[in-house]
């Protein structure tokens, strides 16, 4: 099967998933690019989540960005602060960017030349939103100067 083919079956797939949890989504299919964009609401902040699968690379690429930057004071700190999520962590994990102090969640599922399940996908959405549920309200607390990253790690061994 031909990469474009495999990518369309994997679009086929997520947007399939999202269907079987009632999930609202938009899709985008369009020169070769297939893309997922929807939300979930956590216990305190929006997720966004952004899903694209990659033709070339034959993966599918989960990305949700925080609704918030890191001051510039602060992004030592918070690299350290996601050193230490991402440590805790079996699948998936935080990025920023120092340049504007952005943090992102992101997780990555190969499916090269084999095709990924429902319960693949599910696992994708459903993980990725539960890491960024648990650690976007205490990331903004240490953006803020309001959390200790030992505080973090406290909760972090607790949970």
């Amino acid at each position: 099967m031909a990469k474009i083919d495999e990518a369309r079956v994997m679009f086929n797939t997520l947007c399939q998933t999202l269907d079987n949890l009632r999930w609202k989504y938009n899709k985008e299919e369009a020169d070769g690019r297939f893309s997922v964009y929807t939300s979930a609401v956590g216990k305190d902040l929006t997720m966004r989540l952004t899903v694209n699968i990659d033709v070339d690379r034959q993966l599918m690429y989960l990305k949700s960005p925080m609704p918030f930057p890191v001051p510039e004071n602060m992004r030592d700190t918070m690299a350290i602060a996601i050193t230490r999520a991402n440590w805790s962590m079996l699948n998936g994990c935080f990025e920023m960017d120092f340049s504007d102090g952005f943090i992102a969640f992101k997780m990555i599922v190969p499916y090269m030349s084999s095709m990924i399940s429902t319960d693949v996908c599910r696992y994708l959405v459903l993980l990725s939103c539960n890491m960024i549920d648990k650690f976007n309200d205490k990331f903004k607390a240490i953006a803020d100067g309001r959390m200790t990253v030992e505080e973090l790690q406290r909760f972090i061994s607790e949970n």
